[in-house]
């Protein structure tokens, strides 16, 4: 473990942030390691949290981002993990939203959630995220996406997945420069009813308040369970 020193604490700690660093202390039992791919990122388990720095770039914009992750812990608010065990509930889900989508629509949830937070800390908008610059969906693979989308009369599970992937990847992008407006006009016509479903997913995300005891996040995830299983009796899956 990296020793927490005096000196490696202020280069991650100002005024903005030593409230939450602060608060989070109270909770949890904090362990700082340093990172071993060169990414800020945090590990937790029950009380106990590990965040790994970048020894070399110390960043406080990208330090405050991981300690939010776990602020939402603190809330009591798992919509990643819920979503993972409200997906597994069914087999036929299970075996079209891998492992890796469901762990990028969870941190995508958690990014619509404390991006604001992080903007009214007085942190900037172009360190919340390393790939800031990079456009989340392409014209090309959109056309990929509209080629291999149906297989026949069948739906291709891995484009599914694709689908799913880019729309929320667009809608947790931080940088407001890109305009996404025809590429989501291009995934709702591939797809209407699972665009309209994921679109209804982040829509009652965002109106769900984490600052109140109880965070009811799971009713988000129950609709979109049920919305899910209404899209699946419509259609036929190519595998």
């Amino acid at each position: 473990p990296l020793p927490v020193m005096q000196k490696k604490m202020e280069e991650l700690i100002d005024h903005r942030n030593e409230k939450l660093w602060n608060d989070l202390n109270q909770v949890f039992n904090i362990v700082l390691e340093e990172s071993i791919n060169n990414e800020y990122s945090c590990y937790s388990e029950n009380k106990d949290i590990t965040f790994f720095i970048v020894k070399e770039n110390p960043c406080k914009s990208s330090f405050t981002h991981e300690m939010l992750h776990v602020y939402l812990r603190m809330k009591e608010c798992f919509i990643g993990a819920g979503l993972k065990h409200t997906i597994w509930q069914s087999k036929i889900l299970t075996s079209i939203l891998s492992e890796n989508l469901l762990e990028h629509i969870g941190n995508s949830l958690d990014h619509i959630k404390i991006l604001p937070i992080y903007l009214r800390m007085g942190f900037e908008r172009e360190k919340f995220i390393i790939d800031y610059d990079t456009n989340k969906c392409t014209p090309f693979e959109l056309a990929s996406l509209k080629q291999n989308y149906r297989i026949g009369k069948k739906v291709n599970p891995e484009a599914v997945d694709l689908l799913i992937g880019k729309f929320f990847a667009i809608m947790a992008d931080p940088n407001n420069s890109i305009d996404y407006s025809k590429q989501l006009t291009s995934l709702q016509k591939i797809d209407p009813l699972l665009f309209d479903i994921n679109q209804r997913m982040v829509s009652l995300w965002q109106k769900v308040d984490i600052e109140v005891d109880n965070v009811d996040y799971n009713s988000v995830l129950n609709e979109y369970y049920k919305d899910f299983k209404g899209w699946l009796s419509k259609n036929k899956l190519a595998y």
